[in-house]
């Protein structure tokens, strides 16, 4: 039941896998980056069905944490 008509805010459920093409906008790259960090095992990509595949959003995390990691190390 849609609860925001009553004045409450309406839950959102947490975003838990992205498309490549929406994986590339939440962090700010082309698709073919996104591509790229899936083929060197950077970025996990899993398939649901046939033909659709998922970057789960804890992998996106954790490509931001390594990469905030190894800035700090530099």
């Amino acid at each position: 039941m849609n609860t925001e008509a009553a004045g409450n805010p309406v839950e959102r459920l947490e975003r838990l896998s992205y498309r490549p093409a929406e994986a590339a906008d939440a962090l700010g790259v082309g698709k073919s980056k996104v591509y790229e960090l899936i083929k060197a095992g950077e970025l996990e990509l899993v398939k649901l069905g046939r033909h659709t595949s998922l970057i789960p959003a804890s992998s996106l995390h954790a490509l931001l944490k390594r990469l905030r990691e190894e800035a700090k190390h530099r």
